[in-house]
């Protein structure tokens, strides 16, 4: 009878245990914010672009590290590749640590990724206010006269 409890009592255990063991996938959720005149396109990982329209923010989530393309286009359907501004980053994504890797490592070791941004990133700003943000900045400017009309035309 003694050792059939103690049989029990070490099953309960391994399988509370193993219920605790699981992957260390990151799920970090972020925010893309738009401060400019311009349509931000947005695309993680190679797929569909999300439009961030001006004035407007979209909440990204980080599962695992990857690559974030950004596209900032003038009116309605306009593709990436017509593009005014467009620039790539990898990302990366620990657990519950996730940021946006810029800069070319100097000092990486002792100050970290992207700290020392000897590499231009504007008109975004990257890792503000939370690391893993972007912020499309005023400073990108507007859309034309002519395409910012037909941004605000309704249908």
């Amino acid at each position: 009878m003694r050792g059939l409890s103690t049989a029990l009592g070490l099953a309960a255990a391994l399988a509370v245990a193993s219920t605790g063991i699981t992957s260390a996938n990151a799920s970090c959720a972020r925010r893309i914010v738009n401060k400019s005149g311009y349509i931000a396109l947005v695309s993680r990982d190679g797929g569909p672009w999300v439009a961030v329209r001006p004035g407007r923010s979209q909440t990204i989530n980080y599962y695992q590290s990857g690559r974030i393309d950004v596209a900032l286009t003038c009116g309605p359907g306009a593709l990436p590749e017509q593009a005014s501004f467009r620039a790539s980053y990898d990302t990366v994504a620990i657990i519950d640590r996730c940021y946006i890797r810029f800069g070319d490592g100097f000092f990486e070791d002792q100050l970290g990724g992207g700290f020392l941004g000897r590499k231009e990133t504007g008109p975004l700003a990257l890792n503000n206010p939370r690391q893993g943000d972007l912020v499309v900045g005023p400073q990108a400017g507007a859309c034309p006269e002519t395409e910012r009309a037909a941004l605000s035309a309704r249908y």
